[in-house]
């Protein structure tokens, strides 16, 4: 009976200890509404829908941010950089993104003109069915 107490004991101690380390690692997980570090935050919308997007633009092929939709913010989407080329000096570039679910399917495509100076990014959103819709992030 004595080592019963003590292993419920022990038991119990682990699980207080550990508690608010899985707390806080669940909550980061499940509120992604903090821009990374280095990250630019752009909020704005799909067509009718409002996003917030957090965008890191390196080499072609990397993973460069996520985004989700304000309505649905544990949903999250990973973004691909596609294709990144100048359009002019003063930092303007034609930039296409590729969505992918949480499972790492091609669910979306953003293609659209990034703006570096003035953080913006416009142009139209095409979902897996096919459906455009314009796009405008600041």
């Amino acid at each position: 009976m004595k080592w019963i107490r003590i292993l419920l004991l022990a038991t119990v101690t682990a699980i207080v200890m550990w508690s608010p380390v899985v707390a806080a690692n669940e909550q980061e997980m499940s509120e992604p509404n903090t821009a990374p570090v280095n990250y630019q935050e752009l909020n704005g919308k799909i067509g009718p829908y409002a996003v917030k997007m957090f965008l890191k633009l390196n080499e072609v092929g990397d993973e460069v941010g996520y985004y989700y939709y304000v309505k649905y913010p544990k949903n999250v989407f990973k973004l691909r950089l596609e294709e990144m080329v100048a359009v002019n000096a003063s930092g303007s570039m034609h930039v296409v993104l590729n969505e992918y679910t949480s499972k790492g399917v091609h669910s979306g495509t953003f293609d659209g003109q990034y703006e570096c100076r003035g953080d913006y990014y416009a142009g139209t959103f095409t979902n897996s069915k096919g459906k455009r819709f314009k796009f405008v992030l600041q």
